[in-house]
């Protein structure tokens, strides 16, 4: 982020940083990943690192952005739906000022957050420590690459990669897994792959081979704060079984 920031200041570019996936971590410049662009993305779904069961967040430092998120955010309306009813001088008037979009997060979504905000150290925590049990065993396995990160690391995912060499399949590998119990997914399915994109533009598979290579023998293990240790023990086991299937 540093290079970017960087970057961004020589051409007098806006940076929309997307912490998706990222938080409660900090960037290499120190600060909260969200927070290092002009703009920070966050989301609260169901899997991520904390949930509101739906919903995100948008942070930003610069005031005019913020008055045009809360615009936007709530069909277009020029002001709070709240201070209609709770201003010492509250009017029954409002305008539509711009074609917005009901983007607003509700809020019960947002106590739950708040809850779910006090939590996230502790989440951190042991995602942290699971990954570290999986990376114990499968780093020496050398049908395996396991994912690896030059500074702090949210741990939303634990994705392995299948080696070139691996006499398995991802699919395979997949299917053994579930057979065992163990559920999967994949992340990501590469958007050419995707029936809107590969028909608007022709694309095929081949158009994108490094993206292809990588869909092709990744897969994502269970990795969620309630995991116990027993738990984790099955799916490295699970693993270790799958690779040695016929």
């Amino acid at each position: 982020m540093t290079e970017l920031r960087t970057i961004a200041e020589e051409f007098g570019l806006i940076i929309v940083e997307d912490a998706a996936h990222a938080f409660p971590v900090r960037s290499d410049d120190g600060r909260w990943t969200g927070t290092s662009g002009k703009t920070g993305v966050y989301s609260f779904y169901a899997t991520k690192t904390i949930t509101t069961g739906e919903g995100g967040m948008v942070v930003t430092d610069d005031d005019r952005i913020a008055a045009r998120i809360r615009t936007m955010r709530l069909h277009g309306i020029d002001r709070s739906i709240w201070d209609r009813y709770t201003s010492s001088r509250a009017q029954w008037g409002y305008s539509v000022v711009e074609a917005g979009y009901k983007y607003n997060l509700t809020d019960l979504a947002a106590a739950i957050g708040r809850v779910q905000l006090k939590k996230a150290g502790a989440f951190l925590t042991r995602r942290k420590k699971i990954a570290a049990a999986y990376t114990r065993v499968f780093r020496g396995i050398p049908e395996l690459e396991i994912p690896t990160s030059q500074g702090e690391h949210a741990w939303h995912l634990y994705i392995l990669r299948l080696s070139h060499g691996s006499r398995v399949s991802r699919d395979r590998l997949i299917e053994s897994l579930r057979q065992q119990g163990i559920g999967t997914s994949v992340h990501y399915i590469p958007l050419h792959l995707m029936p809107y994109y590969r028909d608007r533009y022709s694309f095929t598979p081949e158009n994108f081979p490094n993206a292809l290579d990588s869909y092709s023998r990744c897969l994502s293990l269970p990795i969620y704060p309630k995991m116990g240790d027993s738990q984790v023990d099955r799916v490295i086991r699970a693993v270790e079984n799958g690779l040695k299937a016929e």
